[in-house]
């Protein structure tokens, strides 16, 4: 039986397909643009990104990596691990290569693990969000459990193609994002 967020993620996958690979990558770059506008207020010290998953038309976060790199600033992403269904923390060496998992994701072919994560800003993959912060992603719960076990509070950041829903279905394990940038604005919730 499909549930509410069964049927938001379908909308989306379709909405995600619907667009071009022009209006795909256009998208991104404004994406980009209004984030290196909103970073100018900003000073993060440590930022865990994911990598764009080409299948699932994922937003293009290469060029966010090439700008924390020239910037400096010490770049992590998450590697599922299989037997437990939960994320582990990676570093993202400066100009180092990427390869593709199983699932599609980009990984560097060279990393360190990191038992204990301390960063300030984490770019969150959605499909979908809400007025207020809510986001729907894929259904694994991977970021929410990866969210719930760290002891202090980083800035969840998320990145979409499309504006947001009046109200998403939420659960009371669902974590809500502080900000999410899209083509057009950055919203604060």
């Amino acid at each position: 039986m499909r549930t509410e967020k069964d049927e938001y993620r379908r909308l989306y996958k379709e909405k995600r397909k619907s667009l071009s690979d022009k209006e795909l990558e256009e998208a991104s770059l404004l994406i980009f643009k209004n984030l290196t506008e909103w970073l100018k207020d900003q000073k993060f010290h440590r930022v865990h990104i994911f990598l764009p998953i080409k299948k699932q038309r994922e937003v293009n976060t290469f060029p966010i990596v090439e700008f924390f790199w020239r910037a400096g600033v010490p770049l992590y992403t998450s590697m599922v691990q299989v037997s437990t269904n939960t994320l582990q923390t990676i570093t993202v060496p400066k100009n180092v290569e990427f390869v593709e998992d199983k699932w599609g994701i980009p990984l560097p072919v060279e990393f360190d693990l990191i038992e204990k994560p301390e960063i300030d800003l984490i770019f969150i993959p959605l499909l979908a969000y809400d007025e207020s912060g809510a986001r729907l992603g894929f259904g694994k719960g991977y970021y929410d459990k990866f969210l719930y076990e760290l002891s202090y509070e980083p800035i969840k950041l998320g990145l979409s193609f499309f504006g947001p829903e009046k109200e998403l279905p939420k659960e009371a394990h669902d974590i809500p994002l502080d900000f999410c940038i899209n083509p057009q604005k950055v919203l604060t919730f």
